[in-house]
């Protein structure tokens, strides 16, 4: 337990204004009211694990921490069994507050939807689970929500893997992001189909950084002008500042079910040519205890099998190698492409993010 919460790195998070600001609306009316029957089913609090379920299939809710359909996870969940289901509002990534801010500014509907995922798998406790390493709050995040406890996840970026281990008394544990949470109560009371998604905007081009509930579809472009752009940005990402993917294309980029955040950037974006120096920083820091160095070198001159002897197919995507590397280089990329390429062995865990 000893590198547990000194591996990763500490971010400064940059999360104001965003987070503390009003949670604002940016919907295209053609796609906003879809509903399914849900007099068909009786009121939330009367409903079945197995109804609940259903109303998740029917809503198509997506639950945007990993890309899984939600009535799959529960289905899964409930096969299974699991102790305690957690809302996930970790928001571990600088500038991203869309899982945080939605668990503040609509407390009662991210209640009703925890505890129709408690209903749905059988389980004796709920938690909500935030990160405790953010210090520059305009807002205070309570203790409890509704008499729900809210426990804050210690340790370095990224501690959003880390989770399950804050809750060892209560393992098994099912974690469901809260957007999809909210959805799945809009579901159970109007028979509301998930057509949006929260997501921040922020980013030194953003005039006015904040959290939006979009419509699902919205060009990228759109999005930013609704939040006033101050400048031209030169760098545009979708997902976390971490864990992001660059959008080169934002007028015909898409917002989708899993875009937590939107981040525009005017920064040097001079090419640099270093080369590894073998400094053993991104060694340091690694949460997985990888040797990010060894495994970009592998890449570098193909050597396929020595991939899997350092263990590649561990690497949960974080990008703590890259940010930390003093050569500049996108060790994270590299191991992320190279990994795709490669046929999975049987046994082995495969956690890379799903995180845009």
């Amino acid at each position: 337990m000893a590198g547990f919460f000194t591996r990763g790195i500490i971010l400064e998070q940059r999360k104001e204004p965003a987070l503390s600001r009003d949670l604002r609306k940016f919907f295209n009316v053609n796609t906003n009211n879809i509903t399914f029957d849900h007099t068909l089913y009786p009121p939330p609090d009367e409903l079945t694990p197995e109804q609940v379920i259903e109303i998740a299939r029917l809503a198509k809710i997506v639950d945007e921490r990993d890309g899984i359909p939600l009535y799959q996870k529960l289905a899964m969940a409930h096969d299974t069994g699991v102790a305690a289901v957690v809302g996930d509002a970790s928001d571990d990534e600088p500038y991203i507050s869309s899982q945080i801010n939605p668990l503040l500014k609509k407390p009662e509907l991210t209640v009703k939807g925890l505890q129709l995922a408690k209903t749905a798998v059988g389980a004796q406790n709920m938690f909500f689970a935030v990160y405790k390493n953010i210090t520059d709050l305009s807002v205070k995040i309570p203790n409890k929500i509704e008499e729900i406890e809210v426990r804050r996840i210690r340790g370095r970026y990224p501690a959003e893997y880390r989770i399950s281990d804050e809750f060892q008394e209560y393992r098994p544990i099912l974690l469901v992001g809260v957007g999809a949470l909210i959805h799945l109560a809009r579901a159970a009371i109007r028979g509301k189909v998930q057509t949006s998604c929260f997501i921040t905007v922020a980013g030194n081009c953003i005039a006015n950084p904040t959290n939006l509930e979009v419509s699902i579809g919205m060009p990228i472009m759109q999005v930013l002008e609704r939040c006033g752009l101050s400048s031209e940005p030169n760098t545009i990402i979708l997902g976390g500042s971490m864990t992001g993917i660059s959008c080169k294309d934002p007028d015909n980029t898409v917002v989708t079910n899993i875009t937590r955040a939107i981040l525009a950037f005017n920064e040097d974006t001079k090419e640099r040519n270093y080369k590894c120096i073998g400094c053993g920083r991104c060694v340091d820091v690694c949460p997985e205890n990888l040797t990010p160095f060894y495994i970009n070198k592998c890449i570098e001159h193909g050597k396929t099998k020595e991939l899997y002897f350092y263990d590649i197919d561990r690497c949960i995507g974080c990008g703590t190698c890259s940010y930390i590397c003093p050569a500049n280089l996108d060790i994270a990329a590299n191991i992320k492409e190279a990994r795709a390429k490669l046929p999975r062995r049987k046994g082995v865990k495969h956690d890379a993010a799903k995180r845009p």
